[in-house]
């Protein structure tokens, strides 16, 4: 089979009239969508690790490890939303998991 051929073209004519006819149109909308969502979720988690930091230290808490794990977590969630915007959420929603990890291990009584 050659490429180009007309048993080609008569096959994607046909595969093109099955399914929704609207599906190619909703791709562009569903990929923004996800970067939104993935950026917006990156930016929240951020900001709450970030905000806890600047609470707990503004309650007496003395500075250590647990300062650097939240400071850490916010900063590597704030890369997801770098990534989100590249397009890439897939590493975009891996940073936030790392990211919530990161701190949430912060929050843990070995630390506290």
């Amino acid at each position: 089979m050659t490429h180009g051929s007309e048993f080609d073209e008569e096959l994607r004519s046909r595969f093109r009239g099955q399914g929704r006819p609207g599906l190619t149109m909703d791709r562009p909308r569903a990929a923004r969508q996800a970067r939104r969502v993935s950026a917006g979720i990156s930016a929240l988690i951020a900001f709450v690790a970030i905000a806890l930091t600047g609470i707990r230290l503004g309650q007496g808490s003395a500075p250590g490890p647990w300062t650097a794990l939240y400071l850490a977590g916010g900063v590597i969630s704030g890369f997801g939303v770098l990534l989100a915007r590249l397009g890439r959420t897939r590493c975009a929603f891996a940073a936030i998991c790392v990211g919530a990890g990161v701190a949430i291990v912060g929050d843990g009584p070995m630390f506290g």
